[in-house]
């Protein structure tokens, strides 16, 4: 077995984002700097959204195991930021608690750019009953409140710089009987902002 590897993608650059343009990028299309056609892709569903937003995306951890690379982010559904005193507790937390186990069975099937879903007011009921078991879910029912939400990505160790994101298109499911909720996002890689 390969030996476990953290911190990759320290040398990534968080890119500095202007969040308004970016939202007009998604329901246009395009829009000063955001001009990648990804854009026009990634709006076509972050429009069905009635509740929807962009974020700065900001790294946790990361970690490979065994040729896959995976990564732990935070985003916020308020305003598109995290305060540094905040993201800082958060990133202590999963430094000392956040096993390689977890990281690999949450991001073995979480590629970047699709659109996966976090639900934490399901994971604050399971917190609140006992039944949690992942520190993804004590994190997501602790930080809901605050208006952030965690999500998980994973890699194989070739395609490990589509991992390096620092905007997401997030947009809430509110109706429906199933993964009501729920908040789905997609990450936008840096190559595009």
């Amino acid at each position: 077995m390969t030996e476990i590897r953290y911190n990759l993608v320290d040398d990534w650059q968080k890119k500095e984002l202007d969040l308004q343009t970016l939202e007009q990028a998604l329901e246009n299309g395009s829009a000063g700097p955001y001009t990648d056609r990804v854009f026009s892709s990634i709006g076509g569903k972050w429009k069905k959204y009635s509740k929807r937003g962009v974020s700065n995306l900001y790294l946790l951890k990361e970690m490979e195991d065994d040729g896959l690379v995976c990564a732990y982010y935070a985003y916020s559904i308020r305003d598109g930021v995290i305060g540094e005193d905040i993201l800082a507790k958060i990133r202590s937390v999963c430094a000392e608690s956040l096993g390689g186990g977890e990281m690999y069975a949450k991001c073995s099937d979480s590629s970047p750019d699709h659109w996966l879903d976090t639900n934490p007011e399901f994971l604050t009921k399971l917190v609140s009953q006992g039944k949690a078991d992942l520190l993804y879910e004590y994190l997501n029912a602790e930080l809901y409140s605050e208006g952030i939400v965690l999500t998980s990505r994973g890699m194989k160790g070739r395609k490990k710089d589509r991992l390096a994101a620092s905007a997401v298109a997030w947009g809430a499911k509110d109706k429906g009987l199933f993964n009501k909720g729920s908040y789905y996002s997609v990450l936008i890689n840096n190559d595009v902002l």
